[in-house]
This record gives structure tokens, C-alpha cells and sequence, in this order.
């Protein structure tokens, strides 16, 4: 008694998907080896597929934290997540240890993506630091570098944003344009000043041509620019930023919990993008990780203030968390 046409079918689709995935064999070999056209093994593995006879899985490495990216990737609406491998003690204290992680794979992911004739935004801190102490040099073409933010600290510091500029532009052996200026000013007038000079305003008139811009995401208690006596900085800033209800900075602008903007008697001394300039770029890519940038970060994603995440593993199960129920946890308070 013949065999019904789709029991034939069955049987070739799972001989046919045996040859391809067990036996290594090609398409065109399995073809003439079973005396098939090639477009027809083509549409047997896909039915295989459909059907259930192939089932693919995926399995993660350790350290391999897929399913966590594609989570914060969709409950944040994300261009793509990046997240690296931390221990309990460097998530606590976010620790030079952590901070090294984030670099190397903010430099991998700076490497990857990038194009000739990009123009690349970078403003200041320690894990961008980490970011260019991690990379290699890739010879460019036509490829922009741009400097952000004002110097911040002293400028001989390897974290300082022109000596950050200056490395990134050196390894990517391209075109540097630097912000030289302080990035916090003692007044509005001397602001205004300052604006008029013709090497701050190039480097301004470039904040429309980036299309890549690097950021770290600051925590409201953990910022040096406010820790410390900063003579540039209105007197009590603190208390009033803490009123407003900031929690966290990009480029030393501030924001709530929401994500939305916090204007305070420091914007008129600012010299750096704007988040109104940084909306407008391609791909804000935010780096940033540990217990104590927690909210923060969680800030940044509410207000959609960036569209690339590079984050260690417990930030991101926290974050994971927070967008179930779209609150603050009470358990890991501004202060932490």
C-alpha cells in the first residue's frame, strides 16, 4: 500500500534536514544525491523548520547574557544591549574591575559599528576612560571626532574629555575637533563670552553632524563635579538639584526619574551638548553600570535619552525588574 503524500514528505523533509544539519552536507550536494533540484531542498529545510521537525536552540555560554539584552532591548525600546560579567563585590562599589569590563566591550562595540565619514561625539569620565584604554587602533576614513563637553577637572587627566578626544582620535587616526573651553564657567556672561569665540563655536556647529555619540550615565551622589568645593558651580547646586529630583546627568545635564530635563542655575554655565542636541543624534550609546547607577540608568531609558545600553549583568536584572512594574525600587534608594 503507497505511503500518503504527506508521510513521503515527511520522511524526505527529515532525510533531507539529517543531511544538512547531522552530516555537514551541503545543499547542492544533498541535491544531486537525492536527485532533487536545489530550490527544492531549500523549501524542504525551511518546511522542516515550520514544521517541527528541526527544532534550533541556541544555548548561552557562561557570561553570555542574550536573553537579558533582547529583554531590556524590547521593554526599553533599545537599538541593541551590551552586557558584560561583574561580581558582587565591583557591582556594590562599581569598582575599577567593572568599569574595565564596560570599556572593553564599549571599545569592541565602537569598533564594530563604526564607518568611514561618521563624526563621533565623547564627552568625559572614568568608563569612557576604560573605553579607550581598551581599544585598538583601526585606521579610518574620513571619520570625525568631537569633543562634547567642556574640560572638566584638570586637564591633565586621562579621564578629562580633550585628552579623551585627543587618544580616540589618535587610534582611529582621524580628524579632531576639541571643545577648548572649561565646561562649567563662572558666570552666564562669561558664557556668552566664550560662545563667540571662533574655537568653541566650531566645535558646537559639528553637535548636528555627529551620529555616534559616548556617554557615561552620572549618578546625582556620586558625580566629582559636585563632591568636591568647585568654585565654577553655584553655591548649594546640590540641594537644589536634589529638590528638583534629580538622580542622574549625561554630559553634566540633568534629569528625574522620568527621564525629563532639570533646569537649574547651572545650565547658564554649561558648555557642552545640549540634550535637545543629543536627541538628535543617530545613536547615543550610554555606558554605565553598579548598584549605585541604578536609577540613574533607569532614568535615562524612562526618557529615552540613549539607544544603546553597555551595562553589567545585575544593573541589567534590576532594570529588568523595574520595567515590570515601571517604579522606583524602594530598596535601592537615590542615596545607595
Amino acid at each position: 500500500m503507497p505511503r500518503p503524500p504527506e508521510a513521503i514528505n515527511e520522511r524526505l523533509m527529515s532525510k533531507v534536514s539529517s543531511m544538512y544539519y547531522h552530516h555537514n552536507y551541503n545543499q547542492q550536494e544533498i541535491a544531486d544525491r537525492l536527485q532533487l533540484s536545489r530550490p527544492k531542498v531549500s523549501r524542504l529545510i525551511k518546511q522542516a523548520r515550520e514544521h517541527g521537525i528541526v527544532q534550533i536552540t541556541v544555548i548561552s555560554p557562561d557570561g553570555n547574557f542574550v536573553e537579558l539584552e533582547t529583554s531590556l532591548e524590547e521593554r526599553y525600546e533599545l537599538k541593541e544591549v551590551l552586557v558584560v560579567e561583574t561580581d558582587e563585590i565591583d557591582f556594590e562599589d562599581n569598582g575599577s574591575f567593572l568599569k574595565k569590563q564596560l570599556g572593553v566591550a564599549a571599545a569592541h562595540y565602537l569598533l564594530r559599528t563604526i564607518s568611514d565619514r561618521d563624526t563621533l561625539g565623547i564627552t568625559w569620565g572614568t568608563t569612557l576612560q576604560a573605553m579607550i584604554e581598551a581599544m585598538q587602533s583601526k585606521p579610518t576614513k574620513e571619520v570625525h571626532v568631537v569633543q562634547t563637553l567642556g574640560g572638566v577637572g584638570p586637564p591633565e587627566a586621562r579621564s578629562h574629555a580633550a585628552e579623551l578626544s585627543r587618544r580616540l582620535s589618535h587610534l582611529l587616526n582621524c580628524s579632531l575637533t576639541l571643545l577648548q573651553a572649561q565646561g562649567i564657567v563662572s558666570n552666564k556672561q562669561a558664557r556668552k563670552v566664550l560662545m563667540t569665540d571662533r574655537q568653541v563655536q566650531a566645535a558646537f556647529d559639528l553637535f548636528s553632524e555627529i551620529n555616534t555619540a559616548f556617554v557615561g550615565i552620572g549618578a546625582l551622589t556620586t558625580n566629582p563635579v559636585l563632591m568636591k568645593e568647585n568654585l565654577a558651580i553655584p553655591q548649594n547646586i546640590y540641594h537644589e538639584l536634589v529638590e528638583a529630583g534629580a538622580i542622574g546627568d549625561i554630559a553634566l545635564r540633568f534629569f528625574d526619574k522620568s527621564g525629563k530635563k532639570i533646569v537649574t542655575s547651572m545650565e547658564d554655565r554649561l558648555l557642552g551638548i545640549s540634550f535637545e542636541e543629543l536627541e538628535k543624534v543617530e545613536t547615543v550609546v550610554g555606558i554605565a553600570g553598579g548598584r549605585r547607577k541604578i536609577n540613574a540608568i533607569h532614568g535615562a531609558l524612562q526618557g529615552h535619552l540613549i539607544d544603546v545600553l553597555i551595562t553589567d549583568h545585575k544593573t541589567a536584572e534590576h532594570l529588568v525588574e523595574r520595567s515590570k512594574t515601571n517604579i522606583t525600587n524602594p530598596d535601592i534608594s537615590p542615596g545607595n
